[in-house]
């Protein structure tokens, strides 16, 4: 599937099954945005004075990495717009640091920002780049940047998980 990533300032891209997004508390949220502040030049500063930023991030990240390395949601923050980029998915293996579950088979690609803003604000509408029925199950992911993302079905899990990326 073809689709192209657009934003505005800090954001990434989200890969979760929307079956989580229930779990994402304001604890995961919070952490999630420390996190999209790569160098620290929002407003979260305010909430850390007299700290570096780059201890704060490791530290104040943890509860979102957790949740991602869970397998639960991959992120790739990207500091620019990527057009003609694609999502393939595959019935074959492949070894992978990315795993991803899928337990309701309703996979969305989302901004970052997007999600945060629309979990936050249930009222609001989220605009999604993608919503893909998929087959239920776990899937090893490989990567090349945002612009080839390939989904492999059958996947041979590791012991440790990276999903998220900064690009």
């Amino acid at each position: 599937m073809k689709f192209n990533y657009k934003h505005d300032g800090l954001d990434g891209l989200v890969l979760i099954d929307e079956y989580y997004f229930n779990e994402l508390n304001g604890d995961i949220l919070y952490s999630f945005d420390i996190f999209i502040d790569s160098k620290g030049i929002t407003e979260l500063i305010y909430d850390f004075p007299d700290e570096k930023w780059e201890v704060v991030r490791a530290r104040e990240s943890i509860v979102f990495k957790d949740f991602c390395n869970s397998g639960k949601m991959i992120v790739l923050l990207a500091n620019k717009s990527v057009e003609n980029c694609e999502i393939d998915f595959i019935d074959g293996e492949c070894d992978a640091d990315m795993f991803l579950n899928v337990p309701s088979g309703k996979l969305v690609l989302v901004n970052a920002s997007e999600l945060i803003q629309c979990i936050s604000y249930p009222e609001l509408e989220m605009e999604k780049i993608l919503e893909i029925n998929v087959e239920k199950g776990t899937y090893a992911v490989k990567n090349e940047g945002i612009k080839k993302i390939s989904c492999y079905k059958n996947a041979s899990k590791k012991s440790v998980f990276n999903n998220f990326l900064e690009l």
